[in-house]
């Protein structure tokens, strides 16, 4: 059983999760890489499905089933919600990730800014309070319950993961 073209899907779904990391910390500058990362990951880790759907037919479709019965409510959750938000980013309006912002406080001095974004310098008088930027904060709503976009990405990454193993353990 060749799994090649699956595995490959599984290393660039991989790859977008690690750009995603990267870029999430940022302050300032353009938000739109974050989207498209997360947009180039959902359709890596939905493509892992497919293939397997595609390039191994009925005998995939009927352990999938059995698998899906076998997993955790959270995991069926997340699963779908990643499906489900992936055809939002691509087939409507995007995804439904939440925007926020939280509060990095720099004190007098030069500061490296997290994430690569460069150095900054803040200067004033003895006893300033510390400067505060903004940076975004990205996440998702699943099952009511508020989860970091990354840490929802690397725990699907890790069920896609998970799957594509256990599937080829079972047909070796």
């Amino acid at each position: 059983m060749d799994l090649s073209r699956v595995h490959k899907k599984t290393a660039e779904a991989h790859y977008f999760l690690r750009l995603l990391i990267e870029q999430e910390p940022r302050i300032g500058g353009d938000k739109e890489p974050f989207d498209f990362l997360l947009s180039a990951f959902h359709n890596a880790g939905r493509t892992v499905d497919y293939r397997l759907r595609h390039e191994h037919g009925a005998p995939y479709k009927a352990w999938r089933k059995a698998w899906d019965a076998r997993l955790t409510p959270e995991d069926r959750a997340l699963i779908k919600f990643m499906i489900d938000d992936r055809n939002l980013e691509v087939h409507q309006s995007g995804s439904s990730r939440v925007v926020g912002q939280e509060g990095v406080e720099f004190g007098i001095g030069e500061h490296r800014l997290p994430g690569g974004g460069g150095i900054i310098t803040i200067s004033g008088p003895p006893g300033m309070p510390p400067a505060t930027l903004y940076r975004p904060t990205y996440s998702f709503t699943i099952n009511g319950a508020d989860r970091k976009a990354t840490d929802a990405c690397r725990d699907y990454l890790a069920l896609l993961r998970r799957m594509v193993g256990e599937f080829e353990a079972a047909h070796l």
